[in-house]
């Protein structure tokens, strides 16, 4: 069920990222840490064999990452990423999912699958997010802790 928070996110996502509208993507799902994200193939993803870009694909594993990241509340920026192209991109439409594996202080790992509107597993990624309020929380920390 998507909570009032949630539906906040998966709108600011949507209309503030001229990235994502300029290539069709949409967040369709948030959560604590999950989220999925839809991309539209056209002909300008696809490769010179006629098969989506690899870029393509790790940018969208890269957005949905990020947007279960933010999922968790905070704002983060992409740490490091890796991919692995399973199969080559066909179809009409690409959904990525991510599921959080490990969420610290700083940082928050995410795993990623992105399948093709027939289910075909295309690739597989991993993620690590850097949480942009880490810095507020350890100044909050040192403050509360001089006042004592």
């Amino acid at each position: 069920m998507e909570t009032e928070n949630n539906i906040e996110l998966m709108k600011r996502l949507n209309s503030s990222s001229m990235y994502l509208q300029s290539n069709d993507m949409k967040v369709t799902e948030v959560r604590e840490g999950y989220a999925k994200v839809e991309m539209i193939i056209d002909e300008q993803i696809l490769n010179v064999h006629g098969f989506v870009h690899g870029g393509a694909l790790f940018s969208l594993a890269d957005t949905v990452a990020g947007a279960a990241s933010f999922a968790s509340g905070r704002d983060s920026v992409t740490l490091t990423g890796t991919i692995n192209y399973i199969k080559p991109g066909k179809g009409g439409k690409l959904i990525g999912i991510a599921q959080e594996i490990s969420r610290g202080r700083t940082t928050g790992v995410y795993e990623v699958f992105i399948f093709n509107d027939r289910n075909t597993l295309l690739s597989r990624a991993t993620f690590t997010m850097f949480f942009l309020d880490s810095d507020r929380i350890k100044a909050k920390k040192v403050q509360e802790h001089a006042q004592k």
